[in-house]
C-alpha cells in the first residue's frame, strides 16, 4: 500500500509540476549572437496541440495531461524534442540542416519512402531498393517499382523506354539534381546514359511538378540524385556480366581536399559483345554496343556560400540489324539490313547558393549546357541530329512574416537548337526555340498537419508565343496515420516528332506530317492517400492514387490509318489518361518486406476522328515483390513478379495475310530474382530475369524482306528473348 501511495503521489507531482502554461524562447546561435527564430512550430509529441513562436522567438503553450515531450519543428532546421519537468521558462537552440520526416514503406531498410511534409506526392527510391536488381542504368531501375513501366522500343535497337501515368516518358520531366536533362533528341536513348551504380536515389513525383522547375512536366518528374563528392561513400567498384554477352565495369572515387572543397570522379565502360539470334529471324536480338561514360563533380561549402559544378561525357556506338551485315561498309553497298547509331554527349553544370543572415532566406542559381550529337541509319532510313541546350534559372526564397508563409520567385531561360536531317531533308524535323520565363511560388505550412503550395509562371516561346502555367498542391494529415494529397496543374512541351518516335525508323513505314505540329498542352489532376495501418507491432502501408491527364493539344502518332504509314497531326478531339493504383507494403515478419500493387490504365486518344485506346499501353499492371535479409544483412534474397495486361496494337489490315497480326496483345507475367552475399565492403550477387521465359512471338513482321513495304520491327509489346542469368561484384568503401 505504501508503494501505491508513492506511485500516485509521484504521478500527481509530475502533472502538477507544469500545470501552468509552458513558456520559453527558440533561438539560433549565429556569430556568437543569439538570434530569435520566428514561426517555429512548437507542439506536444503525439498530439495536435501546439503553437508557433512570435517575432521575439517566444512561445506559450498549455500543458497536456500525461505528455511532457515538447517538439520543435522549423523549415530548414533540425527538429528537437525537449522533456518538460517543471514550469521554468525554456531556452531552446536549433541548428540548420533539417531533413523532412518520411514515412518508411520498407521499414527496416527504408528502401522506399514518401515524405509526410511535402505537398507533392514524391516517392523516394534509395540505394537499397536499387540494389535489389542488376540496375545497370536508369531504364532498368524501375523493375521493382509499381509506378513506372519499362519496355523495349523496338526489336532491333535494344533501346528501353518508360511510361508514367500510362503515357510515354517524354511527358515526364527528367532531371538530375533538379536540372532538366534528357530532353528532345536525347529522350530516345537517354534513359540508358545514367549508370545505376552512380545513383544515390531517385525521386518519382506524380502529377504536375513545382513551377520553379519549369513548365514541361505533365505526368510527373523523375529526379536522379547522383552520389555526391561530400557524401558518405569514398570509393566504389562494380563489375557485371550476363549470359547475353553484356559486361560493365564502374569505378568511382570521392575525396575531400579540405574542409570546404570535395570532388569525385566516376567512370563506366559497358558493351554487348555477343551476337544473338534466339528466335532465328535472321536479326540480332540485341545490337553489339560499346559505351564510355565519365563524370567529374566538385562541391564547395562555406558558411554563406555553396557551389556544385561539374561535367560529364558519353560516347556510344550500336551496331545491329541482320546477321552478317558489315558495318565497315556503307549500307548502299550491301543487300543486308543494318542499323548503326553513334552518339556523343557532353554536359556541364553549375549550381550556386547564397545564404543570407535572415533565416530560411537564400538565392540560388543554376546553369547547364548540353551538347548531343546522334548519327544513325536504320536500313535505308537515315536520321542525324545535333542538339544544343542551354538552361539558366535563378531562384530567391524567403518568408513573409514567419516561416509558415514561405515563397520562392525567380526567372529562367531555356534555349534549344535542334539541327536534324531525316533522309536528306530538314523539313518537319529540328527546331530552334528560346523561352525566357518568370515564376513565383507560395507555401503555407501552419503545422506538420497541413501544407499548401500554389505556383504560377509565365513563359514566352519564340515558337509558340506566351503561355501561363498554374499549379496547386495540398497535403493534409488526417490523424496520425493517414496523409491525403491533391494536386492540379498545367504543362506544356514542344514535341520533336522524329526524335521521340525514332523506334518507327526500324520499319518500312512512311513518315507523313498532315499539318504543322503545335505546342502540346495538358492538365493533370490527382488525389492520393497514404495510410499507415497498425497491425500489431507492425504497420501495413496502403497507398491509393488516382490521376487524370487531359490534353488540350497533343502530337498524335497515328499508326492505324495505314499499316505502311505513320501520320503525325495535332489533336482534334479528346485525349486523356485515367490511372488508378493501389499499393501496399509491409514487413510481414522480421526482415521480410512484401510489396503488392495493382494499377488500372484507361488511356485514350482520338485517331482520325475516332476515339480509341492508345496502343502499347497495358490495360492493367500488377506487381508482387518480396525481399528477405538474414541477420546483419549477410544474405539477401529478392523475388519480383510483374503482371502485364493486354494492350491494343496498331492495325496491320493493309498487310498481306501472312503479315497480318492480332490487334491485341496477350496477358503475360515476368519474374526476376536475385541472391546477394554481403561482406563488410564486398557484395557478390547472382540473378535471373524473365525466369518464366515468356517471349513475344514473331516480333518482327516480314523479317525476310527488310526492304519491302511491310517490314516492321517496331510492333513490340512484350519480352523479346527468354531467361537471362547475370552475376556481379560490388565493392564500397565508406569515408572514415
Amino acid at each position: 500500500m505504501k508503494s501505491l501511495y508513492i506511485l500516485v503521489f509521484s504521478m500527481l507531482f509530475s502533472l502538477s509540476a507544469y500545470a501552468g502554461d509552458i513558456k520559453g524562447k527558440v533561438l539560433e546561435k549565429k556569430d556568437k549572437k543569439q538570434v530569435p527564430l520566428i514561426g517555429v512550430n512548437v507542439y506536444w509529441a503525439g498530439t495536435t496541440v501546439g503553437t508557433i513562436t512570435d517575432s521575439n522567438g517566444a512561445f506559450k503553450l498549455n500543458p497536456v495531461n500525461q505528455q511532457n515531450l515538447l517538439v520543435f519543428s522549423y523549415v530548414g532546421y533540425q527538429n528537437d524534442t525537449i522533456k518538460v519537468i517543471d514550469e521554468k521558462p525554456l531556452e531552446v537552440y536549433m541548428s540548420q540542416g533539417a531533413e523532412l520526416e518520411e514515412v518508411v514503406v520498407a521499414k527496416r531498410v527504408a528502401s522506399t519512402s514518401i515524405s509526410k511534409m511535402n505537398p507533392l506526392y514524391v516517392q523516394k527510391v534509395n540505394g537499397k531498393e536499387l540494389e535489389r536488381c542488376a540496375c545497370c542504368n536508369l531504364s532498368e531501375s524501375f523493375e521493382t517499382n509499381a509506378s513506372v513501366d519499362v519496355a523495349y522500343a523496338d526489336a532491333v535497337s535494344g533501346v528501353k523506354q518508360i511510361q508514367l501515368l500510362g503515357l510515354s516518358g517524354r511527358y515526364s520531366q527528367i532531371t538530375m539534381a533538379n536540372i532538366p536533362s534528357l530532353r528532345g533528341a536525347e529522350s530516345a536513348f537517354g534513359m540508358e546514359y545514367v549508370p545505376g551504380t552512380w545513383m544515390e536515389s531517385i525521386q518519382i513525383s506524380k502529377g504536375s511538378a513545382a513551377v520553379k522547375n519549369g513548365y514541361e512536366s505533365i505526368t510527373g518528374q523523375i529526379n536522379i540524385q547522383l552520389k555526391e563528392p561530400s557524401g558518405t561513400e569514398k570509393m566504389h567498384f562494380y563489375l557485371y556480366g550476363n549470359q547475353d554477352g553484356k559486361t560493365e565495369a564502374t569505378f568511382g572515387h570521392a575525396f575531400s581536399l579540405n574542409d570546404k572543397w570535395s570532388t569525385s570522379l566516376m567512370v563506366q565502360g559497358s558493351g554487348n559483345f555477343r551476337e544473338m539470334d534466339m528466335n532465328d529471324d535472321g536479326f540480332l536480338d540485341k545490337p553489339l554496343a560499346k559505351m564510355g561514360n565519365i563524370i567529374n563533380q566538385w562541391n564547395y561549402r562555406s558558411e554563406k556560400f555553396t557551389s556544385k559544378f561539374g561535367f560529364s561525357y558519353i560516347n556510344e556506338k550500336r551496331e545491329g540489324g541482320q546477321k552478317g551485315f558489315d558495318h565497315n561498309k556503307d549500307q548502299s553497298e550491301q543487300s543486308l539490313y543494318g542499323i548503326d547509331v553513334d552518339v556523343e554527349r557532353f554536359n556541364a553544370f553549375a549550381k550556386n547558393g547564397f545564404i543570407f543572415n535572415r533565416p530560411s532566406t537564400s538565392l540560388g542559381t543554376i546553369l547547364s549546357y548540353n551538347y548531343f550529337d546522334r548519327n544513325s541509319f536504320y536500313g535505308n532510313n537515315t536520321f542525324n541530329v545535333t542538339q544544343q541546350n542551354f538552361y539558366a534559372n535563378i531562384i530567391y526564397q524567403s518568408y513573409i512574416g514567419d516561416t509558415r508563409h514561405t515563397y520562392n520567385a525567380g526567372a529562367s531561360l531555356v534555349y534549344d537548337n535542334n539541327d536534324a536531317v531525316f533522309n536528306g531533308s530538314t523539313e518537319n524535323v529540328g527546331f530552334t526555340e528560346t523561352t525566357p520565363g518568370v515564376f513565383a511560388e507560395y507555401n503555407y505550412i501552419p503545422s506538420d498537419k497541413f501544407t499548401f503550395m500554389a505556383g504560377l509562371r509565365y513563359d514566352y516561346s519564340s515558337l509558340h508565343d506566351g503561355f501561363i502555367t498554374p499549379r496547386v498542391h495540398a497535403k493534409y494529415n488526417i490523424g496520425e496515420h493517414i496523409t491525403f494529397r491533391a494536386s492540379a496543374g498545367k504543362g506544356y512541351r514542344t514535341p520533336d516528332a522524329i526524335s521521340e518516335n525514332s523506334n518507327y525508323l526500324a520499319s518500312s513505314k512512311s513518315f507523313i506530317f498532315d499539318e504543322e505540329i503545335k505546342q502540346e498542352k495538358a492538365w493533370n489532376y490527382g488525389i492520393a492517400m497514404v495510410n499507415e495501418i497498425p497491425v500489431g507491432e507492425k504497420k501495413l502501408n496502403v497507398n491509393l492514387e488516382f490521376y487524370r491527364t487531359d490534353f488540350e493539344n497533343q502530337l498524335v502518332v497515328d499508326l492505324d490509318r495505314n499499316s505502311q504509314e505513320v501520320h503525325f497531326y495535332n489533336l482534334d478531339g479528346k485525349s486523356y489518361s485515367n490511372i488508378f493504383q493501389i499499393e501496399s507494403t509491409m514487413e510481414v515478419f522480421k526482415r521480410f518486406d512484401l510489396t503488392a500493387a495493382y494499377r488500372i490504365n484507361d488511356v485514350q486518344s482520338t485517331f482520325s476522328g475516332e476515339q480509341n485506346d492508345v496502343p502499347f499501353v497495358n490495360k492493367y499492371k500488377g506487381l508482387l515483390s518480396g525481399s528477405y535479409r538474414t541477420n546483419l544483412d549477410k544474405w539477401q534474397f529478392d523475388l519480383t513478379a510483374q503482371f502485364n495486361g493486354k494492350q491494343r496494337l496498331p492495325s496491320t489490315g493493309n498487310n498481306s495475310i501472312e503479315n497480318t497480326r492480332a490487334d491485341e496483345s496477350e496477358n503475360y507475367m515476368v519474374m526476376m530474382a536475385q541472391v546477394t552475399k554481403n561482406y563488410r565492403n564486398w557484395s557478390f550477387y547472382v540473378g535471373g530475369e524473365n525466369i518464366g521465359e515468356f517471349t513475344q512471338d514473331n516480333a518482327i513482321i516480314d523479317p525476310e524482306n527488310p526492304f519491302g513495304d511491310q517490314f516492321d520491327a517496331s510492333r513490340v509489346w512484350g519480352p523479346l528473348y527468354g531467361g537471362m542469368v547475370y552475376v556481379g561484384i560490388k565493392y564500397n568503401l565508406s569515408k572514415e
